[in-house]
């Protein structure tokens, strides 16, 4: 990590000593404490450009933020709007002010009226996360024929919005938006809604490797102090396999997804591969890690006021969240199958930019993959 990253995750980790984090599964709801002092912080604008009001920090920087509170077990909407709202408003010189807001996708029925000042949006968006504690809802409108791709800010404490909300398996609210002719503020977005998927996807491949590693320290600190038959259970060899599969499991998310948002930050011609790879592996390996954790601790982690419960819930309800591992698979092999991407060059972070001729031939023939990996 770099300098700045290794000072925030500090500065948060100061933050959560001295803020009690209820743990419980479900949670009982937001923890307004930490919000509050992570806003008053700054945190929740690290990557957020700064002529939107942010830092203009990496992305590897806001992450840093990001894994030390999921570690944590804390429920806050600092995805939503830290990661998600913030950024996709910035990068529209959006600045968002004090409010919390939460982001929303907008399908093919949502009705944009362009004729009046300031434009009104009528619609259902769904699945919106952290939907009760938002005062702002951030969405993307399609692109049409007058516009480009724009990004709207609307009030939820509009007399034409209503919300209609549950909570998923975390405690977190989520549920649909409805607007009537509902107001919103404005702007030419220069990001597609490819790219907040993708965005959505890298944020969500580093939160469960955050989760994941927590799962880890848990177990094992557990598996340490717990002793049947007159010993602990990591002497046990069975118990010991399972703790070793676990934690090379948990590395190679942690691996994936930090390289994904290094690519992010510096790296943008692979970084749409990067993060296919990330969300494939956190994905796939958070059930396996989640279950192993549970094994482990026994009836014990199963209880509600566990908190081990609070870190492998977050990874099944976080599996899926902007593509599971099928959907972001098919990424990766129609970069290899669809555009003749060299599977090495996936590999090795050194595909060339999207739509960039390949190199002249100067004579000498590339290597193929097959023969790069047997030499």
């Amino acid at each position: 990590m770099s300098d700045l990253a290794n000072e925030l995750t500090a500065a948060t980790r100061s933050m959560l000593d001295r803020i009690d984090i209820d743990t419980e599964t479900p949670a009982r709801g937001v923890s307004d404490a930490l919000w509050a002092a992570l806003v008053e912080a700054g945190f929740t604008s690290v990557d957020v450009p700064a002529e939107a009001g942010g830092h203009g920090c990496d992305t590897s920087d806001a992450i840093a933020v990001l894994s030390t509170v999921i570690g944590s077990g804390a429920l806050v909407p600092f995805i939503e709007h830290a990661m998600l709202a913030a950024w996709v408003s910035g990068t529209a010189g959006q600045d968002l002010g004090q409010g919390t807001a939460t982001i929303g996708v907008a399908d093919a029925g949502l009705v944009v009226d362009d004729s009046v000042e300031p434009l009104r949006v009528s619609g259902i968006v769904r699945d919106v996360v952290h939907v009760s504690a938002a005062s702002m809802l951030v969405i993307l409108l399609p692109e049409s024929e007058n516009s480009g791709a724009r990004v709207a800010t609307i009030s939820l404490d509009h007399d034409g919005v209503s919300v209609t909300a549950g909570r998923d398996l975390l405690g977190a609210s989520i549920g649909s938006v409805t607007l009537d002719y509902v107001p919103a503020t404005t702007a030419n977005c220069p990001v597609t809604a490819a790219e907040v998927r993708q965005r959505g996807a890298l944020i969500y491949a580093a939160a469960m490797a955050a989760a994941a590693g927590t799962v880890r320290d848990r177990t094992v600190q557990y598996a340490s102090e717990r002793t049947q038959f007159g010993r602990p259970l990591t002497k046990f060899q069975a118990i010991q396999q399972r703790l070793a599969s676990m934690a090379a499991s948990t590395t190679m998310m942690e691996i994936a997804s930090r390289r994904a948002a290094a690519a992010a930050s510096s790296a943008p011609q692979s970084a749409r591969s990067a993060t296919a790879a990330a969300k494939v592996v956190t994905s796939l390996y958070s059930h396996e890690v989640a279950a192993a954790g549970h094994q482990i601790h026994g009836a014990i982690g199963f209880t509600s006021e566990h908190p081990l419960g609070r870190s492998t819930t977050a990874l099944w309800a976080w599996r899926d969240r902007y593509g599971a591992e099928r959907e972001w698979a098919d990424v990766i092999a129609s970069d290899v199958l669809d555009a003749g991407s060299d599977p090495w060059d996936l590999i090795t972070g050194t595909a060339p930019p999207s739509g960039t001729a390949a190199a002249p031939d100067d004579g000498h023939a590339k290597p193929s993959s097959t023969e790069r990996i047997s030499q």
